[in-house]
């Protein structure tokens, strides 16, 4: 009974906390910055969406193919799009759980899930209609077989964490540096030939599986050397974004004067060989990456936090297993429910100071001042998507005819204030509804409306929305 309750009754529980505990608030954000891109793309045909990648789309096709068969069979609504992803979050913790029971003890994988249920970062991207559950899906996923397959050399394992590879880098490109972690983690394992031959087996079919992506991937690589919107980060972003990781400053120390704490006790009392090996495998699971990721970004930037999410799957592993080395079961029970508490402390659910965005009453208020005889003129030119999710849901869902019923509908995106002039030229006597979305130092297009129109009214939307409405004068 103790068996069936650990390894059926309380993963389910696990994953129904998880679940409900973000389905709440699955539709109190609305579809914004990168989701109306992927859902509007989602809609295209299968072989459509494989081929995006070869037009620039940064993202490997796995997480938007799963997403087009969503939304076959349930829709685009907020609440349907945000679903899938949700549903990727809550199994992350079933196999984090399962990886902290399985190879280290029950305690170790109670710890790591609640550290990850109640992660700020993970609350968001959890419901975000992005890639990045799916690619902490994957990396969770992937630590479980692979380190399934190194304690117990199985063909089943071999095929599981092939799988589980194939997962991790058709979500995410960076999936390959835990590939590379793979290789590297075999070091432990020399003298162990049949547990090498069998990584070795993985790693070579995880290789030529993804064959058909690595032109594209050299492509993506080339192109991003060039410079991309992603910033250089400051040299104490990478202390920052481990602050972010375990919710504040303040969990972060407290969580590493425990390490320090426990390692210092394990050297005094000489038990530092109770370290096993596969200790050793779950800190090159976060550091490399996250270490790696962040010495690149000063040549090509990557360290955004989404981008290296992931690493958080290894890292709180890691807190958790150090935690439970104490000899004292009640000091590492204290310990684990103290950074529990403080993790619960610190979560800021849907924090308006996080990539908060008003679209929805943007759309609805530029509909309320829209008149028969009005256009709507959208800056930038990729903002459009997003607007008109909310600002005409018939429009976002015809997919063919989106670019002319814009057209018909009067609504019309603008790359720089030189094409906006183009337009005004064919919006004589016309409202002109202005949206501008980021960038509002740039007065460029809003001084050349005001310099022809009439200006009624200008109403700024958190975080980044400006609507201006123009007569004719």
């Amino acid at each position: 009974m103790k068996q069936s309750f650990q390894n059926i009754y309380l993963p389910l529980l696990l994953f129904i906390i998880a679940f409900c505990s973000k389905l709440f608030f699955i539709t109190s954000r609305d579809i914004c910055l990168d989701e109306p891109f992927t859902i509007f793309h989602a809609q295209f045909p299968i072989i459509d969406i494989i081929s995006l990648p070869t037009q620039n789309e940064p993202n490997p096709p796995l997480f938007m193919l799963l997403l087009h068969c969503w939304i076959k069979l349930f829709g685009i609504s907020p609440f349907s799009v945000r679903l899938l992803p949700l549903l990727f979050n809550a199994f992350t913790v079933v196999f984090i759980y399962l990886i902290g029971k399985k190879h280290f003890n029950l305690w170790t994988g109670l710890l790591t899930a609640s550290m990850f249920i109640l992660s700020t970062y993970h609350f968001y991207f959890g419901l975000e209609t992005r890639t990045y559950s799916l690619l902490s899906l994957g990396t969770a996923v992937s630590l479980y077989y692979f380190l399934s397959l190194i304690t117990t050399p199985q063909r089943k394992y071999i095929i599981a964490l092939i799988i589980s590879n194939l997962l991790l880098i058709y979500s995410h490109y960076f999936g390959w540096f835990l590939v590379f972690v793979q290789f590297i983690s075999c070091i432990l394992y020399f003298k162990d030939k049949k547990a090498i031959k069998s990584m070795f087996l993985v790693l070579l079919l995880t290789g030529v599986l993804f064959l058909p992506m690595l032109p594209i991937l050299i492509k993506q690589f080339l192109h991003s050397s060039q410079g991309t919107w992603v910033q250089v980060p400051s040299n104490s972003e990478y202390y920052n974004q481990l602050c972010y990781f375990f919710n504040s400053k303040q969990v972060l120390i407290f969580c590493a004067l425990s390490i320090l704490f426990t390692i210092s006790h394990l050297v005094y009392s000489k038990k530092l060989n109770l370290i096993d090996k596969k200790l050793f495998v779950i800190v090159l699971w976060w550091f490399i990456p996250y270490t790696i990721m962040f010495a690149i970004s000063f040549k090509i930037p990557m360290f955004l936090n989404r981008y290296i999410l992931f690493n958080t799957i290894g890292l709180y592993l890691f807190v958790a297993i150090i935690v439970n080395f104490l000899p004292l079961k009640k000091i590492s029970f204290i310990i684990g429910i103290t950074i529990i508490v403080l993790f619960y402390s610190e979560l800021q659910i849907n924090s308006k100071d996080f990539y908060y965005r008003e679209v929805k009453n943007l759309a609805e208020n530029a509909k309320r001042k829209s008149t028969t005889n009005s256009v709507v003129l959208i800056y930038p030119h990729w903002a459009d998507l997003g607007f008109m999710y909310y600002y005409d849901r018939n429009v976002f869902k015809n997919y063919e005819k989106y670019d002319s019923l814009l057209a018909i509908k009067n609504v019309h995106h603008v790359w720089n204030s030189y094409e906006a002039a183009d337009k005004l030229k064919t919006f004589n006597n016309k409202r002109i509804l202005y949206v501008q979305d980021g960038q509002l130092d740039d007065l460029s297009i809003f001084n050349l409306l005001d310099s022809t129109n009439k200006l009624k009214d200008s109403v700024f939307y958190p975080q980044c929305f400006q609507l201006s409405v123009f007569n004719p004068r």
